[in-house]
C-alpha cells in the first residue's frame, strides 16, 4: 500500500491509524506481519481491507470515489463505538500502546479473532451489513452495538469449522487450531454470525 496517497481506500485508512485508538500506534505501516515485541497487532493492509469491506463487501475495492473525510469519519465512529463496547476488545482499545505489554498484545492476537487480519475482514462484512448505502451513508448504530455483543473469541462456536479449524490430534495447546482466511472460510464465517444474530 502506497503511503504517498490520501485518496480513496488509502487515505480513509490513514485516516483511521490517527481516529480509532484500536490501531493508533498498533499498527505496522510497513511490514506485513505485526511484531508483537513492538507491541503492533495490524498492518495497514489489514485495516485496508477492514475498510472495503465496510463499504462494498469486497477486500479489495480502492474505493476511488468515496468521500475520505466523511467517509473516515463515519467509519471511525462506528469502529469506536464498536471496539468501545465488545468486551473482547475493550481492553486493547482503552488502552494506549505505551501501556499494553507484549504478553497482553500476545494473549489478544492469540484469543480473539479481531486480532487478525481474518477478523478484520469478517467484521467488516458484517458492518457492510449495517451500511446503510440509500440515504444516510451511514452505519445503523443498533446493529453495530450487536456486533458487538458477539463472542469474538477464537474458541466461540460461531467461527468454528469456517475461519478457526481445530486440529485434535495435536498435543501441542498452540498447534490445537489452524485460522485460515480463505473466501469460502470467510463466508460461512459471516453468515454463522448473521445467523446468531437472528439477521438470516
Amino acid at each position: 500500500m502506497s503511503f504517498g496517497e490520501f485518496e480513496g481506500r488509502v487515505g480513509i485508512t490513514k485516516s483511521l491509524l490517527e481516529k480509532v485508538p484500536m490501531f493508533h500506534g498498533k499498527a505496522d505501516k510497513i511490514k506485513t506481519n505485526p511484531d508483537s515485541k513492538r507491541k503492533l497487532i495490524y498492518t495497514t493492509n489489514f485495516i485496508a481491507k477492514l475498510v472495503s469491506c465496510a463499504f462494498t463487501d469486497g477486500p479489495i475495492d480502492e474505493l476511488k470515489d468515496y468521500d475520505v473525510a466523511e467517509s473516515s469519519n463515519i467509519l471511525a465512529i462506528c469502529l469506536n463505538n464498536f471496539f468501545s463496547e465488545c468486551s473482547q476488545t475493550k481492553h486493547i482499545f482503552e488502552t494506549s500502546v505505551e501501556d499494553l505489554s507484549v504478553e497482553d498484545v500476545n494473549q489478544f492476537k492469540e484469543y480473539c479473532i479481531l486480532g487478525r487480519s481474518v477478523g478484520l475482514e469478517v467484521l467488516g462484512r458484517l458492518l457492510y451489513c449495517t451500511y446503510d448505502t440509500d440515504s444516510s451513508q451511514d452505519f445503523a448504530h443498533e446493529k453495530v452495538s450487536e456486533l458487538a455483543q458477539l463472542d469474538w473469541s477464537r474458541p466461540s462456536h460461531i467461527w468454528e469449522g469456517n475461519v478457526v479449524l481445530s486440529n485434535s490430534s495435536s498435543s501441542n495447546p498452540r498447534a490445537s487450531y489452524k485460522i485460515t482466511a480463505s473466501a469460502s472460510a470467510v463466508k460461512m464465517a459471516v453468515e454463522a454470525a448473521k445467523a446468531e444474530l437472528g439477521w438470516l
